[in-house]
């Protein structure tokens, strides 16, 4: 296992300081402490503020304007590497890891890349009954195959790709891969990165021994209308950059588009709040196969 001062957590932070101190304190208390670097993404509410005057013990970067997660990820990554860190832990604010978290991640250092923790969520992180969600998968012959597991005796699991609220990386993995992604802004940007490391040779796992607790959709409602067209749009992005042949796989091989683009269509008639999901929905599939990328501003958050 590597040592403390090798590791480095990244949180990121915007307009969320109360989360990010929660997350900050459950990473200082767990069983093996690394250096913290907290990125403030450009927040346009008091969090630099009450971040300075917190009085714990981080780093604290600070970016005039939103990057999204992979330019605000990408930023405390070169700062965690700048300062000695060999392995970076990428947490979301509002996430809150189990004590030994930290711990059963770095234990597997020497066999793997890149890790995901087992992620469960809830009202509350100390809730004994929180549900364990889907992070990790395997490519059958570029399928995608879901790999659940709430925890096991096992304690990891060999996969293709993970995503989520817990990443633990080599740093120089990352660098070699190219960093983050940035034309993603918000949403499949892990997904990505984590492919190239394992086209790199590196490999990756699901570490269910490392539990860590997550609100989900802090920093953008899953359901807002800006998130649909991330997540719609960045997903037409991912197919792209991997596939030879990307209308092709969205055609014939992922069905579940015509799925989505059917809903939305029924979306049409429904409420305002329908119609506004359905609308970004359509813009980004459109946005999509025109090689569009990077931030917007349309659609409310």
């Amino acid at each position: 296992m590597n040592s403390p001062s090798d590791i480095a957590a990244v949180i990121l932070n915007w307009n969320c300081a109360q989360d990010t101190l929660r997350c900050v304190r459950a990473v200082a208390s767990g069983s093996v402490v690394p250096q913290i670097v907290v990125v403030d993404n450009g927040s346009h509410d008091s969090s630099v503020a009450d971040l300075s005057a917190s009085g714990e013990g981080f780093s604290l970067v600070r970016l005039d304007r939103n990057l999204g997660y992979a330019g605000g990820m990408n930023a405390g990554i070169h700062h965690a590497r700048d300062n000695g860190a060999k392995w970076v832990w990428l947490l979301n604010a509002d996430s809150v890891p189990s004590p030994s978290a930290l711990e059963n991640l770095a234990k597997h250092t020497g066999d793997y890349s890149v890790l995901a923790s087992l992620q469960v969520t809830s009202a509350d992180p100390a809730d004994p009954q929180a549900d364990s969600y889907l992070v990790a998968a395997r490519l059958n012959n570029g399928r995608v195959r879901p790999l659940r597991c709430g925890g096991c005796d096992a304690r990891i699991h060999e996969v293709d790709v993970v995503t989520g609220a817990s990443l633990f990386a080599d740093a120089d993995a990352i660098a070699r891969a190219g960093m983050f992604d940035e034309r993603f802004f918000h949403y499949k940007e892990e997904f990505d990165l984590v492919r190239r490391i394992a086209l790199d040779g590196g490999r990756v796992g699901l570490a269910c021994g490392s539990k860590v607790w997550h609100q989900r959709g802090g920093s953008l409602r899953g359901a807002s209308p800006r998130a649909q067209y991330y997540l719609h749009r960045n997903e037409l992005l991912y197919v792209h950059k991997h596939y030879p042949r990307p209308v092709r796989r969205m055609l014939l091989q992922e069905p579940s588009h015509y799925l989505k683009l059917a809903k939305s269509l029924l979306g049409m008639f429904g409420s305002s709040a329908r119609r506004a999901r359905s609308l970004a929905v359509f813009a980004a599939y459109w946005d999509g196969m025109r090689g569009v990328t990077g931030p917007t501003n349309r659609f409310s958050t």
